[in-house]
């Protein structure tokens, strides 16, 4: 009588334990997403889109399909952000920086100061403090677009010049092309450099001709644009650095159980990976290309970080028209007590 007993509870608690399984996967609601990037097919951003639709597909046993669109054929950056909060879109993959374009994280303009951040781990380790993950949260919540991961080093802006700029003294007198951007004016103003706008499609010809001595843009850059014709040093001086983000509708994110949230962060985490590690790969060989056609220089970023001091970032923080006022000494309470 007692095996019989026994029996009849093991097969009970195995009928509850199977019923919660089927009750907690019929809970969960089904979701065909559209993700949407900017850049072509070729480009590591495309084929990290392309890996995380894959492994939620796979992971959610397909409560998840993520549709993928590249090259900007549902609209450009602005339009993909605003598409997430009135339904036109559910997922955009872009860099950390575009999200400062909403209203309520403008003070991530600030991961975007030249010459800022020791390296892109100090940076990471910023974005991931348990102050700025709060920022975010509000900041998915009051803007409707939700981050849902940023991470993974991207191509940083540098320079190339047609003399060695070994550290910060030889910036003096220095005609540099660089962003019609107010902070990143008053910087090479700051170093002694004189800045120069110059369209972008005019930049050849301006550096062949001398109208400009200088220009600052990513490496993989100036070798598609054949700037090694008309340069003949470059440095590698990470001024301006951003990060891997994907975003999603933070309606469609509420909406989603614990565990696909888990899946959709996972496969983030591993799709910004690898574009990282793309574009990491991808540096080595293009520096090597440079390398061949120009000479490399091994510039000191300390000296340039020391002689713009904190004054040159205080002076804007001031003004609270880049980012909101306060927002420095953010930055600056975590760097004192950063380690690397």
């Amino acid at each position: 009588m007692k095996k019989i007993i026994a029996l009849v509870l093991v097969i009970s608690l195995a009928t509850m334990f199977m019923f919660g399984i089927c009750s907690s996967s019929a809970a969960e609601k089904t979701f065909t997403l559209k993700l949407a990037g900017i850049k072509n097919d070729e480009d590591p951003a495309s084929k990290a889109m392309e890996l995380f639709a894959e492994k939620v597909k796979k992971d959610s046993n397909g409560t998840i399909v993520v549709n993928t669109f590249t090259n900007s054929v549902l609209g450009n950056l602005n339009d993909l952000l605003s598409g997430m909060i009135d339904g036109t879109v559910d997922m955009l993959y872009n860099t950390l920086s575009c999200y400062s374009w909403l209203s309520d994280l403008r003070w991530l303009n600030i991961t975007s100061a030249p010459f800022l951040w020791k390296d892109n781990q100090e940076l990471q380790s910023f974005i991931d403090s348990p102050e700025i993950q709060r920022r975010f949260e509000e900041g998915s919540t009051s803007s409707g677009v939700r981050l849902l991961i940023a991470n993974g080093e991207l191509v940083p802006r540098q320079l190339s010049a047609n003399r060695a700029i070994k550290n910060a003294d030889d910036f003096k007198g220095l005609k540099i092309r660089t962003a019609e951007a107010p902070i990143v004016q008053a910087i090479m103003k700051k170093l002694g450099a004189v800045p120069v706008v110059i369209p972008f499609a005019d930049l050849y010809m301006s550096l062949k001709t001398g109208v400009a001595d200088a220009q600052e843009n990513n490496f993989f850059t100036m070798k598609s644009s054949s700037f090694y014709e008309v340069q003949t040093h470059f440095m590698k001086t990470d001024y301006i650095r951003d990060v891997g983000a994907i975003f999603m509708s933070d309606k469609i994110w509420n909406q989603m159980s614990d565990n696909q949230k888990k899946i959709m962060k996972d496969a983030a985490k591993e799709a910004t990976d690898l574009e990282a590690k793309i574009i990491a790969d991808s540096v080595e060989e293009v520096m090597a290309f440079l390398s061949s056609k120009m000479t490399y220089v091994d510039i000191d970023v300390a000296s340039i970080q020391a002689k713009l001091g904190s004054d040159i970032y205080q002076e804007f923080d001031k003004e609270g028209k880049i980012w909101p006022t306060g927002t420095l000494d953010l930055v600056l309470k975590f760097k004192e007590n950063y380690k690397d």
